[in-house]
């Protein structure tokens, strides 16, 4: 049976607060009870609580709430079908109706949350029964009321419309409150759908929300936004973000962009697209992907077209790999993914979007660099460029350099010991040269002696193992009995250095000539690497560049200063020990030598492994491992391991993932120059993807 009481109608159609709360008195106390169903209802199918005034709750999953929560409405009827659930659902063609007029509907949030918009959907019922009149207030503890918004005589002009409100407040309540007061003159009052919103609904305007669990994302806390607002409210850009392939982002468009910002900088340098198990040919087809640091500078990481996806099928892509290893690889903020067509549809349609990364070689680990010795000064890097700045390489340089009878000046090596014993140099002509003694130039020619000076000869050792023929290039026997070595220019030009057939040699050991102070292969062989170590000594001496103090000798040189003056190029990265992960470490340095990279490396802290121990304070050349469960390999310039259990592996120690050792390990990458140019002039192979081979020596 139906029953309209038109007494209580007029009460309920009230506008004033007093009369609504008196309202809310007289039909708590009223004995008659009633609800409003269609006529086809049959009792059993009629809205629940039949009869009932009092307040119904029920549970809500976000659908077009800003987060999950409960929704109450003022009283307990509805008519069958259009429950209470349905308006918060996120579905716009399902509805909420009831037989008042006037009534309220109160959201509790989980939490409280910010809106600055909310809107009224019209429900498919006649417009007689759209909501006309109402307020929206907010309360943090649900006794205090602040206003937020109030009006009249709304009218909906057709069926599913959204009208969207702006509101004019900054902040966060945990509950809503909209108070119905009348409706457009029906019987019964219906609502498609109630939203609140922080953003406007208007769907030629973007829409943006923070997300605070995108674990698909490199860091989970940010923005997302879509260029368009006309998604469904269930269908949302957060969905791309909710690890969830059966939930999707839906948007009316084939041309659009979404964008995420990241609220901590991250380098991503992959991405994963899912498409929808629904219809294929809502996904999309051709895009860009960008990358940003500040939001407004756009890089094109990658540009795909053409795509075809089945349903449900994930696709990751990869940003284009590091080239310039000449700056700093800058972090981002700012990922966007524009979107130019679908595969047909009307709509685009899209599961999930993620932004990760993959180590997959060197150009991957170069944004943890944290120096860089590229110079626009100079070819020859950082190291050179100040000296080019106010000096130039002048033909008397030249001579000196050219002329083999211009020896190093020995007296920079002089020195006292703690115990006051004088140490003196001169240059000892008592020498047998043996350039090859194992046939090639190898990493086994360059063993340290008394020269403090591991970064110099780990540079050596790393430029022969990845370009033997190079060195083999640049060293040259003459008929008289000199030598002469290829070099650089501070400005970069490149320079013949000749050199006399003596060595360095202690006072104290004159009588013992086969004796070195420098370097020297096995068995104090005299071998190529004593003569290009004799050649920076001269280099250095004729130059002067630290104003003859007697302390400037090799000791004091590094990689940057030692790898430009035999290839040409100063530009170099250094990555610090404890950026890199083992799979970085492994991954991105093997890459480096595979494309022809000289490599050389430390630690920071001294291990004992069992293959020596790890010494601290020094130069290691980096090469690759001879133990495949390896991440790298280093060699000690020493032409030993400290601690080596008397195993002779020509100083290789193997870095293996024990938690422990690849932490400590730095590593410093050096271009290969005119190294790199002979080799492929003569189209010899690049690169090394194995270790040498030592060889057998007494």
């Amino acid at each position: 049976m139906k029953l309209h009481l038109e007494c209580l109608e007029t009460v309920l159609s009230s506008k004033h607060h007093v009369t609504r709360f008196v309202t809310r008195i007289a039909l708590s106390v009223c004995i008659l009870s009633f609800t409003s169903c269609s006529d086809e209802d049959s009792d059993e199918d009629a809205g629940d609580d039949v009869g009932s005034f009092t307040e119904r709750t029920v549970s809500v999953e976000a659908g077009s709430m800003p987060v999950a929560g409960t929704i109450a409405a003022q009283y307990a009827d509805y008519v069958s079908g259009a429950s209470l659930e349905n308006v918060a659902d996120g579905h716009e063609r399902t509805a909420y109706s009831t037989s008042h007029k006037a009534f309220y509907l109160r959201f509790e949030g989980k939490e409280s949350v910010f809106i600055d918009h909310y809107a009224l959907v019209s429900s498919l019922d006649v417009s007689g029964n759209d909501p006309y009149s109402w307020t929206l207030s907010a309360s943090r503890d649900n006794k205090s009321w602040v206003e937020l918004d109030r009006r009249e005589a709304q009218r909906f002009n057709t069926r599913l419309q959204t009208r969207e409100y702006e509101l004019e407040h900054a902040e966060a309540y945990q509950y809503y409150l909209l108070e119905i007061e009348s409706n457009n003159g029906g019987m019964q009052t219906s609502i498609g759908e109630w939203i609140l919103s922080e953003g406007a609904l208007d769907p030629t305007a973007s829409y943006s929300t923070e997300v605070k669990d995108a674990d698909s994302m490199l860091y989970p806390v940010g923005r997302i936004t879509s260029e368009y607002n006309d998604s469904p409210v269930l269908e949302k850009v957060t969905k791309l973000l909710d690890n969830d392939a059966e939930t999707d982002f839906v948007t009316g468009h084939d041309k659009f962009y979404v964008s995420w910002e990241s609220y901590e900088e991250v380098y991503g340098n992959q991405y994963t697209l899912v498409a929808s198990e629904g219809d294929a040919a809502s996904a999309p087809r051709s895009w860009k992907f960008y990358s940003s640091a500040d939001g407004s500078q756009w890089e094109l990481q990658d540009e795909r077209a053409n795509q075809v996806f089945e349903p449900g099928e994930a696709k990751t892509f990869h940003c284009k790999e590091i080239t310039d290893f000449n700056q700093k690889v800058p972090m981002h903020k700012y990922y966007k993914l524009e979107i130019e067509d679908n595969n047909g549809a009307s709509f685009t349609r899209l599961a999930e979007w993620s932004v990760g990364y993959k180590c997959r070689g060197f150009g991957d680990i170069v944004y943890l660099a944290t120096n860089f010795t590229h110079s626009d000064e100079t070819p020859m890097g950082t190291e050179y460029s100040w000296w080019v700045k106010d000096h130039s390489t002048t033909p008397e340089i030249l001579e000196k350099l050219r002329d083999p009878n211009v020896e190093p000046d020995e007296t920079k090596y002089n020195y006292i010991t703690e115990q006051g014993t004088e140490y003196t140099f001169y240059w000892n002509d008592r020498i047998d040269v043996n350039l090859y003694p194992f046939g090639e130039p190898l990493p086994t020619d360059v063993n340290q002696h008394q020269i403090g000076n591991c970064s110099v000869l780990s540079t050596f050792a790393a430029i022969v193992y990845m370009y033997p023929e190079y060195i083999k290039s640049i060293v040259h026997e003459n008929p008289d009995g000199t030598y002469a070595v290829d070099m650089f220019t501070p400005e970069g030009e490149p320079v013949r250095v000749g050199l006399k057939a003596t060595l360095l040699h202690p006072e104290e050991w004159r009588e013992n000539p086969s004796w070195k102070y420098g370097v020297s292969s096995k068995n104090d062989v005299t071998a190529w690497a004593c003569l290009i170590e004799k050649a920076m000594m001269k280099y250095e001496t004729v130059y002067d560049f630290y104003d003859n103090h007697s302390s400037a000798n090799l000791g004091g040189m590094n990689a940057s200063t030692t790898c430009p003056l035999y290839t040409g190029s100063g530009d170099g990265v250094s990555i610090p020990a404890g950026a890199l992960s083992p799979e970085q470490l492994s991954v991105g340095v093997k890459d480096a030598l595979a494309k022809g990279w000289i490599v050389t490396g430390g630690f920071n802290a001294e291990n004992k492994t069992q293959d020596g121990i790890t010494t601290t304070g020094h130069t290691w050349t980096v090469v690759y491992p001879t133990n495949s469960r390896a991440l790298i390999a280093m060699r000690n310039p020493w032409g030993y391991c400290a601690d080596a259990n008397g195993s002779n592996k020509d100083g290789i120690l193997n870095v293996l993932d024990d938690g422990v050792v690849p932490p400590t390990v730095g590593i410093d990458f050096w271009h290969p120059g005119m190294a790199y140019e002979y080799y492929e002039r003569l189209g010899l192979p690049i690169g090394r993807t194995e270790c040498y081979e030592v060889p057998t020596y007494e």
